[in-house]
């Protein structure tokens, strides 16, 4: 993966409803490779962008030279199915032209970063099992397989 390029204008913005509709066509976009894994047409992704602005308390829209190019959901309060406190990441997407700019390592550490500030010592996401490339770069954060759940793997990374 490249880093991020010098000439490139990159910024972090607090969720505003103003991009709803923006962030369901990134979802769109990112998960255009895996279908399966996404919403299945822009009404569903909209109610899906609803459900993550009422389950977060990190949502970050990234822009790259002014343009909306990607977003991340993270929520320091959720409960495993045991009880116990996590910090699960719920989306973390970028428009398919910007993969491999280093882009998605800003979003998860920014996110990361934030469960940490909050208490979180364990963290948590699912991906699908075929996203092979997501997999891969989840584990070079120290996330690791837990369970599979049909098309899904369970992530977990712990302090």
């Amino acid at each position: 993966m490249r880093d991020l390029k010098a000439d490139m204008k990159v910024e972090l913005k607090d969720f505003s409803e103003d991009y709803a509709d923006i962030l369901a066509d990134i979802i769109m976009d990112a998960y255009q490779d895996f279908p399966e894994y996404g919403e299945p047409n822009i009404k569903k992704a909209k109610k899906y962008i609803n459900w993550l602005k009422n389950h977060s308390t990190f949502f970050k829209i990234l822009f790259v030279d002014g343009e909306p190019a990607g977003f991340i959901v993270a929520d320091a309060n959720w409960k495993s199915l045991d009880g116990e406190k996590v910090g699960e990441i719920h989306e973390l997407a970028i428009r398919k032209k910007y993969w491999g700019k280093g882009l998605g390592k800003l979003l998860l550490e920014s996110a990361l970063e934030h469960l940490k500030s909050q208490g979180v010592k364990v963290y948590g996401l699912w991906v699908g099992t075929k996203n092979r490339t997501a997999i891969e770069f989840y584990k070079k954060y120290g996330f690791k397989p837990v369970y599979n759940y049909v098309k899904w793997l369970r992530m977990e990374k712990r302090e």
